[in-house]
Formats: structure tokens, C-alpha cells, sequence
């Protein structure tokens, strides 16, 4: 079981940190807000789901099942995403179409800047490590934010002891009724995801205060209150 936990943290870590990326890509700065927000909540919505649907899968069918659901989601996210998804990062695309370019015109000059990087494969990995710990430690800004991710996730998964321990032992609830009690957090997190629009509009006007200039720190009355 430590083995294959091992595995599926190490696969499904990429998501977590590719994910951001993606929708900063896909999107403009300024309509960035309300599908970062959605992103952003997943990690926390999917641990409110797991609970419902593996307290009713362990209460009335196979404990394998709950290994099944998951690899069949799995299974058709991988489908969704292989089908569906196309490339968003911006130096690829530039590749892609330099390259189309040179088919259709015959001309070699037409280079896009990644196919002139003498980067070698192992450097580049070993860049891409590293550069997450220069943030946490050099930048200040992306410290405190990661503590704070740290401790709402802390609180998170506290709960997933805390909440078998108070109502299947102190108040006789099923494991179906145990999930189910974890439908409260999953409100709090759409409630909060919906109030985007809210927030938005402040955003706004913080923006034309500061003469029509953005700053990182405008986005910050969401977290505070």
C-alpha cells in the first residue's frame, strides 16, 4: 500500500504543479481571477467528495470498489485530457508553428527561441527543481503564501481524523452518514468559488485607484477575511 501511495503521489503531483500554468496560459491576466479561483479550490473540493462517495462505496459494497471508482476516473480523465487538451505552453506552440512555417515555406530560417537553447534535458530538470526552492526561501511573498496553503490544508486534513473520531464513536453515525458530514466544507468551498464576481469588482476598483496599474497584492482581501 506505501509503495503504490508512493506512485500515485508521485504521478499525481504533476497536476498539481503543471495545473497553474496551464490555466495562466490559456487565460488574460485580467480574466484570470475566477478560473484561477476554480483551480485553486479543486485541491480542496475532491477531499470533501472522496469522503461521501468512499463512506457510501465502503457501507454497502466491496472496500475494492473504492479503488475501482478511482482508477476508472482516472482512466477517463486521462482519455479527456489526451483527446481534448491541447498544448498551452507558449514556447511549444512558437516550435509548432516555426516548424509549420519551414514545411510550408522552405525557408530554415524561421526558428522559435526553445530550438535555440542548448539547455540538455538532465539541466533543465535539475533547473526546474531548483527554482521552486530559490521562490520559497528568496522571495518572502511566496513564502508567507505557501504557509498559509499549508495551514488551510492542515485544517483539511485534520478533519479526516477529527470527524470519524467525534461522529461514528461519540454520536453512532454510519460511514455513509460520516462522509456526508463532510458536505459542509464542500459548501463553504463553492460558496466561496461563487463570491468571485464580488471580489472581481473590488479588484477593479483597487486597480483604477492605482491609476489603471495592477499589483499582486490587490488580489489579497479574499485571503485575509
Amino acid at each position: 500500500m506505501l509503495i503504490a501511495r508512493f506512485f500515485d503521489g508521485f504521478a499525481g503531483s504533476a497536476f498539481l504543479s503543471v495545473a497553474g500554468g496551464t490555466v495562466g496560459d490559456m487565460f488574460q491576466r485580467t480574466q484570470l481571477s475566477a478560473p484561477m479561483m476554480v483551480y485553486t479550490a479543486s485541491p480542496f473540493i475532491g477531499p470533501e467528495i472522496g469522503p461521501i462517495i468512499g463512506g457510501c462505496i465502503n457501507q454497502y459494497v466491496d472496500w475494492r470498489w473504492s479503488f475501482y471508482v478511482v482508477i476508472i476516473w482516472a482512466a477517463v480523465q486521462l482519455g479527456l485530457i489526451f483527446f481534448l487538451v491541447p498544448e498551452t505552453y507558449h514556447p511549444v506552440l512558437l516550435r509548432q508553428k516555426a516548424i509549420k512555417l519551414r514545411k510550408e515555406t522552405g525557408n530554415e530560417a524561421w526558428m522559435a527561441p526553445i530550438e535555440k537553447m542548448d539547455k540538455s534535458i538532465l539541466r533543465t530538470v535539475l533547473w526546474s527543481c531548483i527554482r521552486p526552492f530559490q521562490l520559497l526561501f528568496l522571495e518572502q511573498m511566496c513564502l508567507n503564501l505557501c504557509l498559509l496553503s499549508a495551514i488551510l490544508l492542515g485544517i483539511l486534513y485534520l478533519f479526516f481524523g477529527a470527524f470519524p473520531l467525534v461522529f461514528r464513536n461519540n454520536h453512532g453515525f454510519t460511514l455513509s452518514q460520516t462522509g456526508l458530514t463532510f458536505f459542509g466544507i464542500f459548501i463553504g468551498m463553492i460558496a466561496g468559488v461563487c463570491c468571485d464576481p464580488l471580489w472581481r469588482r473590488y479588484y477593479t476598483r483597487l486597480v483604477e485607484r492605482n491609476g489603471g496599474e495592477s499589483e499582486p497584492e490587490f488580489r489579497l482581501p479574499p485571503s485575509i477575511l
